[in-house]
């Protein structure tokens, strides 16, 4: 079997070389074309027009009939030109289903090359990719996130075979260490790129990779405390130590075990209630206990407190709602409203 790097380069070569004959083949097609409209033109007496279009059919092996030759000169123009309609033709056919057979080849590998801005990229392995792929698709459908292509970066096809993703979902292949595959990825134009590469070192090189080529804001998953500072430092925009917090989850399980029932619930799609943020101008200026009645007579909030620069959970019932704040608030996770 031959190695998928490999391939890639060949498939690459290959790609070249057909459009550089596709070129070639185009040139040489329109090229007999306009020469055997300027001979037939001359001797038929028929303006260049006419006569063009009877090149293009005469090669194309069509011949309605419409324009035909009378003279002897104009018949021996339309016997080459038939002839070498044909391999001409049939060399153009050839190539440009060798191209797109080319580019199906190159997608069922992962190896192809997407040409989307402002899109999310999810970067790494494991049980995280389809998670976020979850959320994040709940998210668009419920108006919460703006609606954008996905796309996803497995380093294998070993570890694209553990993972079921939705078709709407692009999949490529490639280690995310390699500058070709960020390129292949289109990085540069991404909004969001998301890594989770359960290996931090190469999170850190990622993410300097990824702000080097990129504006896109870098939401990094890492295994250790300790790399997340380094992480910052290289310009991630967001940290989440992933076994810190199911640390913390497990020894809650052991004292509050229904405070992680709450939790669980709370930060997936398939639960009973969502925590989320909202917007609200018109609750600006309220105090909090004003704030909450307002959303509870609504029927559809409940509220936590508000976020400006930190977040500010169950604040003093006169504390007013500061201008710009967002509400943190739990609903009903069948609501998609907001």
């Amino acid at each position: 079997m031959i190695p998928g790097i490999v391939l890639f380069r060949l498939l690459k070569v290959k790609l070249k070389v057909s459009r550089n004959r596709l070129l070639l083949v185009a040139g040489a097609v329109a090229s007999l074309a306009v020469l055997f409209a300027a001979l037939f033109a001359y001797f038929e007496k028929v303006d260049f027009y006419t006569a063009f279009y009877w090149a293009i059919i005469t090669m194309a092996t069509i011949g309605y009939g419409d324009v035909t030759p009378q003279s002897p000169a104009g018949r021996i123009v339309a016997m080459v030109a038939a002839v070498a309609g044909i391999s001409t033709f049939t060399a153009l056919v050839s190539i440009i289903a060798e191209s797109f057979i080319s580019s199906t080849l190159r997608r069922m590998l992962g190896m192809q090359k997407v040409g989307y801005s402002g899109h999310y990229v999810i970067i790494g392995w494991g049980s995280s990719i389809p998670s976020f792929v979850r959320e994040l698709l709940r998210a668009i459908v419920s108006g919460e996130a703006e609606v954008r292509p996905i796309v996803v970066v497995f380093p294998s096809e070993e570890e694209r075979r553990k993972v079921e993703l939705p078709e709407e979902v692009e999949v490529l292949i490639g280690d995310p260490t390699n500058p070709e595959t960020l390129e292949r990825a289109h990085v540069k134009e991404a909004s969001y790129v998301v890594l989770a590469l359960e290996d931090d070192s190469k999170a850190v090189f990622t993410t300097l990779m990824v702000k080097k080529a990129s504006k896109a804001r870098v939401l990094v998953e890492v295994l250790s405390e300790e790399s997340s500072e380094l992480l910052k430092q290289a310009g991630a925009d967001r940290v989440i130590v992933s076994r810190s917090l199911a640390g913390r989850l497990l020894a809650s399980s052991i004292f509050e075990p229904e405070v992680v029932d709450v939790i669980d619930d709370l930060t997936t799609a398939l639960g009973g209630y969502d925590l989320t943020v909202i917007t609200r101008e018109d609750l600006w200026g309220l105090t909090y206990v004003e704030a909450l009645r307002r959303l509870h007579a609504e029927g559809r909030y409940f509220l936590l407190g508000y976020y400006k620069d930190s977040p500010v959970l169950s604040p003093p019932p006169d504390q007013k709602i500061p201008e710009g704040a967002k509400l943190i608030v739990v609903r009903p996770a069948d609501d998609a409203s907001g």
